[in-house]
């Protein structure tokens, strides 16, 4: 399994699909694979006439885009991606919950998951590459010669997850090749999986992307007061919504920018004439939003959701840092280990202090920079590979 070789192939079956706006950690390792000379199949978490019930139209209608047209070449024609439409997919419902729809959704697929991969060429691959427990049934559907099942969150601290989901990540798990986790704090989650092989593959960050000096201001900060303080990633329920609120409050000299979320996520926040909720940017596109701004900030909520945070290694530490901003963050275990230039806060009162603080003093950039550089997605890939081949 070297790294050089075109006709090496991989399907990488992805709880999110590829053209999301919140690219994460399976995103840009499948960028590192077709830069190493790999050809990559991206299969998504599937879709259903169900899903027309939730809020988030425009995804859905880019999911619907990708599933209806058979899904489509990127990257120079070197990554296929799809996303599967089935009859019911697995979910935290009455019914949906069941350990059968969770093994079995691909058989309800239409056209078959199975025929449409195998028709683009992913039948036989070299590498399977699964993050999501809903892609168990990979392992009867495709001929491989190994399989990597990356964990990146503790599945416990999510609500959602349903009994089903939970055993058909220890089958994933136990099943694997090689399994690898994100945060070093995973560890003992990963081991209770029972793996053959576990080892610690950290998240990164495309640098060139997010360091790049020649970026737009963009438009919407117009009209937007200076200094900014900007979020931009996933807003759920690890957010803590009532730290932004009071931080919007006690600081009216300062503009927030939240970019993602949802409206059922937009409602928990108070209006305020400093609070500027953006909704989902692309992502080729957000190193303009962090660029302009003055400090980036991670505000998660430990104390309602210890599991979930405490296992996080976040991607947008080393986004900010590579687009030269201060970072303000919730403490917690796994951010205290990365010993970042990040400023750790326990109380709001530390969170305002740190926000004035960043806001007023010179940026350390190169200090910023040189952190975030080390941690670039090419050196994450090459380690993954080494891996799995080391197995």
């Amino acid at each position: 399994m070297g790294q050089g070789h075109s006709t090496q192939k991989i399907l990488m079956a992805c709880a999110n699909y590829w053209t999301t706006p919140f690219q994460v950690g399976s995103h840009h390792l499948a960028r590192g694979f077709v830069d190493a000379g790999w050809t990559v199949g991206f299969v998504s978490d599937p879709i259903s006439p169900l899903h027309l019930l939730g809020h988030a139209r425009k995804e859905l209608a880019n999911r619907f885009q990708l599933y209806r047209g058979g899904g489509l070449w990127d990257l120079d024609q070197k990554l296929w991606a799809y996303v599967p439409g089935a009859v019911a997919t697995p979910r935290n419902e009455p019914v949906l919950r069941s350990h059968a729809l969770e093994r079995g959704w691909a058989n309800l697929t239409w056209p078959s998951v199975e025929k449409v991969v195998r028709n683009h060429g992913f039948g036989t691959v070299d590498l399977l590459y699964c993050d999501s427990p809903k892609h168990l049934s990979w392992l009867s559907h495709v001929a491989r010669g190994r399989t990597v099942f990356r964990v990146a969150d503790n599945t416990s601290g999510f609500g959602r997850t349903t009994p089903a989901a939970r055993a058909a990540e220890r089958d994933l798990a136990a099943a694997a090749d090689l399994v690898v986790y994100s945060a070093e704090t995973l560890k003992d989650y990963v081991e209770s999986l029972k793996p053959r092989r576990m080892a610690h593959l950290p998240n990164g960050v495309n640098f060139s992307h997010f360091a790049r000096p020649d970026v737009p201001v963009p438009p919407e900060y117009a009209s937007i007061r200076r200094p900014i303080a900007v979020y931009a990633g996933y807003i759920d329920a690890w957010f803590d919504y009532a730290l932004m609120n009071r931080l919007v409050a006690t600081l009216p000299d300062i503009s927030f920018v939240l970019i993602g979320g949802s409206p059922p996520a937009h409602a928990r926040f108070t209006p305020a004439a400093n609070l500027h909720l953006l909704g989902p940017r692309p992502f080729a596109r957000l190193p303009e939003y962090l660029r302009a701004a003055s400090v980036g900030l991670i505000p998660f909520d430990v104390q309602h959701h210890p599991t979930l945070v405490h296992s996080i290694h976040p991607l947008k530490l080393y986004e900010y840092l590579a687009a030269g901003l201060p970072v303000v963050a919730t403490r917690w275990r796994e951010l205290e280990r990365l010993q970042s230039p990040a400023a750790l806060c326990e109380s709001p009162e530390q969170f305002v202090a740190a926000i004035e603080g960043a806001v007023t003093r010179q940026p350390d950039q190169e200090l910023y920079r040189a952190y975030a550089e080390q941690a670039d997605w090419k050196h994450r890939v090459s380690r993954l590979l080494q891996l799995a081949q080391a197995g």
